[in-house]
């Protein structure tokens, strides 16, 4: 589809937009808990151990607990990304990935 649309002048390599949003996983918070063998070095500043690395979810192991706010509860979730070309609002790029700590966050294309 991507390549009918270059083909026919479709696309504009200038005007585009880069667009996030949380998706939720299909596991449940409760479904989390301890791994059987948590690394020796997290994946934190300085090697520290964060709850990812000590915890998993036993439906949805790649899912990841993420807050959309400070007061928000935290949710298994995914991050989904677009890259959408504006003239004729046609979708270009698109990836889902794990939730990490920044919102705005973009994975390297192609994803």
């Amino acid at each position: 589809m991507r390549a009918q649309a270059e083909a026919a002048g479709l696309l504009d390599d200038e005007h585009f937009t880069v667009d996030g949003t949380l998706l939720e996983a299909w596991a449940s918070r409760d479904s989390f808990a301890p791994k059987p063998n948590p690394p020796q070095r997290g994946s934190g500043v300085r090697g520290r151990k964060l709850l990812r690395d000590l915890h998993e979810s036993k439906t949805d192991p790649e899912a990841r607990l993420y807050k959309k706010s400070a007061q928000g509860p935290s949710k298994p979730s995914y991050l989904g990304h677009v890259v959408t070309e504006n003239r004729n609002g046609l979708i270009v790029q698109s990836c889902v990935t794990e939730a990490g700590r920044r919102a705005n966050w973009m994975p390297r294309w192609p994803c």
